[in-house]
């Protein structure tokens, strides 16, 4: 039997964009992309997904990672967690959105999704491939209480205690993230104390730069 990973997007992204660059990181792997409509629907307990508990490895992006986060003490001992600009507070400081903006965001999402999207893809700055894009695209396709739900869970919630069952966790991050900051991802050391953390200088908010 195949090794399996699970990948959980970030906020409003379809992962699966990039699945042949993705795949890469384990070629012999059977890849499940979870859609973010299904991860919105389980944001609560992202352990609730089919095949969660019995991945061998669950990749995280932004919001994928915040969930996983929020859901540790449903994660199996033997399970590895490689986290992709992960945050402990989405509104923190350091970042580029406080609450107030994003819950007006997610007011925008019924009634002007194509506005709101349009400032998250600004805030990725300048890019030097088609990711914004394609991440644009696919996020206008998506359901706007899915998304609206997603933003609010990101207001509502943060990381603030130590990470239980902390082993076996690599946390990347890319120096040029406009998104998520690296003082951001940064603030997780003293909840991930166990976690390896590595930053990608080349690298933007984009997975296939983080990981390669």
């Amino acid at each position: 039997m195949s090794k399996k990973w699970i990948w959980l997007p970030d906020w409003a992204s379809d992962l699966s964009l990039w699945e042949d660059d993705l795949t890469d990181a384990d070629a012999s792997a059977d890849h499940v992309f979870v859609p973010y409509e299904t991860m919105a629907a389980n944001l609560g307990n992202v352990y609730a997904i089919d095949g969660m508990p019995k991945a061998e490895t669950v990749v995280g992006w932004g919001l994928g990672a915040f969930l996983l986060m929020c859901a540790q003490s449903k994660r199996p001992k033997s399970q590895k967690w490689i986290l992709l600009s992960p945050f402990a507070d989405f509104c923190d400081e350091d970042g580029p959105w406080n609450s107030e903006n994003i819950l007006f965001k997610a007011r925008e999402m019924h009634g002007s999704k194509n506005v709101a999207l349009d400032a998250f893809k600004d805030q990725f700055g300048e890019e030097f491939s088609d990711w914004p894009d394609e991440w644009l695209e696919a996020a206008q396709k998506m359901d706007p209480d899915c998304l609206a739900e997603g933003l609010r869970f990101m207001v509502q919630n943060r990381i603030d205690r130590v990470i239980e069952n902390g082993d076996d966790i690599q946390v990347l991050y890319g120096r040029m993230d406009q998104d998520v900051t690296p003082a951001m991802t940064l603030k997780l050391k003293e909840f991930l104390p166990k976690a390896t953390f590595k930053e990608r200088p080349k690298s933007g908010h984009w997975p296939p730069m983080m990981l390669f």
